[in-house]
Protein backbone atom coordinates (compact mmCIF):
# COMPACT_ATOMS: atom_id res chain seq x y z
CA UNK A 1 0.00 0.00 0.00
CA UNK A 2 1.39 2.96 -0.74
CA UNK A 3 0.90 6.22 1.22
CA UNK A 4 0.12 9.47 -0.84
CA UNK A 5 2.97 12.05 -0.81
CA UNK A 6 0.38 14.87 -1.01
CA UNK A 7 -0.79 13.88 2.40
CA UNK A 8 -1.70 16.64 5.17
CA UNK A 9 -2.36 15.18 8.49
CA UNK A 10 -3.71 18.39 9.80
CA UNK A 11 -6.51 18.21 6.60
CA UNK A 12 -6.81 14.17 7.75
CA UNK A 13 -7.28 15.25 11.27
CA UNK A 14 -9.99 17.54 10.21
CA UNK A 15 -11.94 15.05 8.51
CA UNK A 16 -11.98 12.58 11.33
CA UNK A 17 -12.62 14.90 14.31
CA UNK A 18 -16.37 14.99 13.46
CA UNK A 19 -17.19 18.09 15.29
CA UNK A 20 -14.38 20.22 13.85
CA UNK A 21 -14.52 20.98 9.73
CA UNK A 22 -11.55 20.92 7.93
CA UNK A 23 -9.95 24.28 7.81
CA UNK A 24 -10.54 24.54 3.73
CA UNK A 25 -14.35 23.34 3.79
CA UNK A 26 -16.84 26.46 4.05
CA UNK A 27 -19.65 24.72 3.68
CA UNK A 28 -20.65 22.34 6.57
CA UNK A 29 -23.81 20.04 5.80
CA UNK A 30 -24.89 18.74 9.24
CA UNK A 31 -23.98 20.06 12.55
CA UNK A 32 -24.32 18.20 15.89
CA UNK A 33 -26.53 18.88 18.72
CA UNK A 34 -25.91 19.62 22.31
CA UNK A 35 -28.20 16.63 22.96
CA UNK A 36 -26.08 14.43 20.68
CA UNK A 37 -22.53 15.85 21.80
CA UNK A 38 -23.77 14.79 25.33
CA UNK A 39 -25.00 11.41 24.60
CA UNK A 40 -21.17 11.01 22.95
CA UNK A 41 -19.90 12.61 26.06
CA UNK A 42 -22.28 9.81 28.31
CA UNK A 43 -21.21 7.13 26.06
CA UNK A 44 -17.45 7.72 26.09
CA UNK A 45 -17.12 8.15 29.63
CA UNK A 46 -19.21 4.52 30.17
CA UNK A 47 -16.61 2.69 28.02
CA UNK A 48 -13.83 4.84 29.73
CA UNK A 49 -15.40 3.74 33.33
CA UNK A 50 -15.75 -0.16 31.77
CA UNK A 51 -12.64 -0.23 30.46
CA UNK A 52 -10.69 0.75 34.15
CA UNK A 53 -13.15 -1.61 35.61
CA UNK A 54 -11.98 -4.63 33.20
CA UNK A 55 -8.12 -3.32 33.82
CA UNK A 56 -8.18 -3.18 37.49
CA UNK A 57 -9.77 -6.87 37.73
CA UNK A 58 -7.01 -8.10 35.66
CA UNK A 59 -4.21 -6.60 36.85
CA UNK A 60 -6.01 -7.91 40.49
CA UNK A 61 -5.96 -11.52 39.00
CA UNK A 62 -2.38 -11.21 37.80
CA UNK A 63 -1.23 -10.55 40.96
CA UNK A 64 -3.15 -12.69 43.08
CA UNK A 65 -2.07 -15.69 41.04
CA UNK A 66 1.53 -14.49 41.29
CA UNK A 67 0.98 -14.71 44.86
CA UNK A 68 -0.97 -18.21 44.96
CA UNK A 69 2.01 -19.26 42.85
CA UNK A 70 4.30 -17.51 45.27
CA UNK A 71 2.33 -19.84 48.14
CA UNK A 72 2.22 -22.54 46.58
CA UNK A 73 6.02 -23.09 46.32
CA UNK A 74 6.09 -22.30 42.23
CA UNK A 75 9.35 -20.72 40.89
Amino acid sequence: MRIPTDLHFRELAGRIHWPHPARNDTQITHRHTSDEDAEVAKATLYVSTVTLVVLLVVLAAIAFGQEAMHWLGVH
